[in-house]
């Protein structure tokens, strides 16, 4: 540079006064640099500027660069800021805004969302440091989704005495999948979004950093095949003093409910509305519904009522029980579900199929795909589901829902073309010892 362009005066004394750029502001504590040239001659005042411009346009570009460590840039910065007494030079740091984001969004959470994201942040912060959050930069998330990458699932479970850094020298770690990797950039692209909206960073350098994953949606998970779904009910255990293991799957299968939603069912649920039997899916009591569209009315497939679901329903209600399934201990964090998942986890890896892909949430893709495929309109099959129907207006908003007699025949098409007579006749069996 051959002229200096950030000098002011101010009683005659000259400084040298430079604004910080957006793109940069988020790793000083200042919008701007103002430092004392401590001289009131302007020729002498022009050399001094020149050097600190020269330097501080070169700091600009390292820092744009991205090749500076989170170290290097502190230190950076910090020689560029003039040193000011009795003020707190340090900004806020990583986990203090992870503090307040939990706490504003606290109460909007449930147990299970909760430990979730307090989770993301001890491992968040564990890899990445608590570091100022103005430091973060795009190199900070590659890294951090690097070592994600290579770190297991459990870490804190599998390595409870040893630290990150040493669980990602040890070899032969199976590490955790894509779609978790992601979950854990995602709450730190929303940690970060929060910190934006509080003025504390100016960018969100974890926006759209999750991984691609090459597949489509309706990979992720596979609906079971019609030979899957006789397996099921052909090894489902009769168990007298444990029928959730009869009835959850098979509801599963005839309505596409969520193993949460079937698992937290009480008997007053099981309703007749117009004449035709229908499981109301509420969040009263101690229940709880994922989205707001998930409460919902569906009715009971011809095939359930055909094996004794009813009769089982009685039966539960003349014993003054009020769940249907009251072997299901409810946990704070997760509902009742937790126990009897991992049943179906090992019953469904012995008895049908060795593929991961397909787990119990395999019912409501089978139970979707079987709908769609028999041509049922879009905003039926998500009303059974419990997907939400805002991308229509006209149904969305203006639209009722669909009556429990205009359901029946929707679900009436779940026809999987397979045998219900080793449950017929573990019935009728049943009956005559009765």
């Amino acid at each position: 540079m051959s002229k200096a362009s950030h000098l002011i005066t101010r009683n005659r004394r000259y400084y040298f006064f430079i604004r910080i750029p957006t793109d940069l502001l988020q790793f000083f504590s200042s919008t701007f640099i103002k430092k004392s040239l401590k001289t009131h001659d302007r020729t002498a005042a022009k050399e001094e500027a020149l050097t600190l411009e020269y330097n501080v346009s070169r700091v600009f570009r390292l820092i744009r660069s991205g090749l500076l460590s989170d170290h290097q840039v502190m230190c950076m910065v910090s020689e560029l800021l003039p040193k000011r007494k009795g003020r707190k030079s340090a900004g806020v740091r990583l986990s203090e805004v992870m503090e307040a984001y939990v706490k504003e969004h606290d109460k909007k959470w449930g147990q299970k969302t909760r430990l979730e994201n307090i989770g993301s942040c001890k491992l968040i912060t564990d890899i990445v440091g608590d570091m100022e959050v103005r430091a973060i930069n795009k190199q900070t998330i590659l890294d951090l989704r690097d070592k994600l990458g290579r770190l297991p699932a459990n870490i804190y479970k599998m390595y409870p005495n040893k630290s990150v850094k040493q669980v990602l020298n040890i070899s032969g770690i199976t590490p955790m999948s894509t779609t978790t990797v992601n979950k854990h950039i995602f709450r730190f692209s929303s940690i970060l979004k929060y910190a934006v909206n509080e003025g504390q960073i100016q960018i969100n350098y974890a926006e759209k950093m999750k991984i691609s994953i090459k597949r489509r949606p309706d990979e992720e998970r596979k609906a079971y095949s019609r030979k899957d779904l006789q397996s099921i009910v052909d090894n489902l255990p009769r168990i007298k003093d444990k029928p959730e293991r009869l009835w959850i799957p098979m509801i599963a299968m005839y309505s596409g409910m969520r193993l949460d939603e079937i698992c937290q069912l009480y008997v007053e649920d099981i309703q007749q509305l117009d004449g035709v039997w229908c499981i109301n899916v509420n969040d009263e009591i101690d229940k709880k519904v994922k989205t707001l569209s998930g409460k919902r009315v569906i009715p009971v497939h011809p095939v359930l009522l055909s094996i004794g679901i009813i009769e089982y329903v009685e039966e539960t209600k003349e014993c003054r029980c009020p769940r249907l399934w009251m072997n299901l201990n409810r946990r704070q964090a997760d509902g009742y579900s937790n126990a009897f998942g991992k049943w179906f986890q090992r019953f469904n890896r012995e008895h049908v199929t060795k593929d991961l892909q397909k787990t119990f949430h395999s019912f409501r893709h089978t139970v979707a795909d079987t709908l769609k495929q028999a041509g049922l309109q879009e905003v039926v099959i998500a009303e059974i589901m419990g997907h939400s129907n805002s991308g229509s207006m006209t149904m969305g908003r203006y639209g009722k829902r669909y009556q429990p007699r205009v359901l029946l025949e929707a679900v009436k098409k779940l026809d999987y073309g397979i045998s219900m007579q080793m449950i017929m006749d573990e019935n009728l069996i049943e009956l005559s010892i009765g």
